[in-house]
């Protein structure tokens, strides 16, 4: 109950940021937008989101097979997508980290197992995801010379560090040594009541830093499928100012938010951060159409990620 209240405390907030971003828009220009998108090349971009979901379910397949477990590619995806649901609505996305329990479920593989195979990945998404907008935000000033004001500068550099802490705590956890880390985090009751499995998990966790290279690999490809995603989403909506580059120098400035647990998957987080970057770059009646792109970013999201609902379900 308790978990419950603070989910409905989430979806208020979430609520009520999206009530104060349809103050600030022209409704007329989000219909009108609406009206006019362009449904072919919307499928279009679900079909770059399917094939980003295609990608990062054959890296769950293929780690979960360096770390010695057998699970069909089937079963990965559902499992993946199954997560990606989870994660859209859940506050930080945490739904994702369900992805080990659908994997038993479906394949009878052990949560340490598909921990292991989920969450060094995750470490490391979190430091590339705060690289990556760091990086956008350098570039957005220095090039396109947007102004940003300092509170907001603040806000992204609080968030920033928050998130490349976390991503650096998960890896130094699980490649770390033994020695090193679990000298620290046995002192943690919670951590000392599962030790048996902590160290399953670790163990199963030391075999992928040999595949270092192929997360990274795959990650950029899925990061370049992302921004192809939105660029088609942008230019459904008849958007023409911003290039493949653009969008994927926003996309880890804008999505980073989703992870934050205030609001459930960054609700209203997102909508307000993309209505305000969009109106910084000068796109045609910016906070309107960043704020309709936001929402067609999320419909789309759905609408491939709903296949995983199968997953759940079964």
């Amino acid at each position: 109950m308790k978990m419950n209240k603070k989910t409905f405390i989430r979806v208020l907030i979430g609520a009520g940021i999206l009530a104060l971003l349809f103050y600030e828009v022209d409704i007329q220009t989000v219909v009108e937008a609406l009206r006019g998108l362009n449904l072919i090349l919307f499928g279009c971009a679900a079909l770059a989101y399917l094939c980003y979901n295609l990608l990062m379910s054959y890296r769950l397949f293929y780690l979960l097979r360096k770390i010695g477990t057998h699970v069909s590619f089937y079963h990965s995806l559902f499992a993946h997508l199954a997560g990606m649901i989870a994660s859209d609505v859940t506050p930080g996305r945490a739904g994702f980290f369900l992805v080990p329990y659908f994997l038993k479920n479906r394949a009878n593989c052990s949560i340490s197992e598909g921990m292991a195979a989920i969450l060094a990945p995750q470490g490391i998404e979190f430091i590339l995801k705060v690289i990556g907008g760091f990086s956008g935000l350098l570039f957005f000033i220095a090039v396109i010379s947007i102004d940003i004001s300092r509170n907001v500068l603040v806000a992204l550099c609080v968030g920033g560090i928050i998130f490349l802490g976390a991503g650096t705590a998960m890896l130094w956890v699980l490649w770390s040594g033994e020695s090193r880390s679990y000298r620290i985090l046995r002192r943690i009751p919670y951590i000392k009541r599962f030790e048996e499995e902590y160290m399953k998990l670790k163990e199963k966790s030391f075999s992928l830093r040999g595949s270092l290279y192929v997360i990274l690999l795959i990650y950029l490809v899925c990061w370049i499928l992302l921004a192809l995603q939105w660029q088609l989403i942008g230019l459904a909506l008849g958007i023409t100012k911003l290039s493949l580059l653009a969008y994927f120098l926003l996309h880890p400035l804008i999505t980073i938010l989703r992870f934050v647990p205030v609001t459930v998957s960054g609700l209203g987080l997102m909508e307000g951060a993309a209505a305000v970057m969009f109106f910084l770059l000068g796109v045609p009646h910016g906070i309107s159409i960043g704020f309709t792109f936001s929402l067609l970013v999320r419909l789309n999201m759905l609408m491939v990620d709903s296949i995983g609902l199968r997953g759940v379900f079964s």
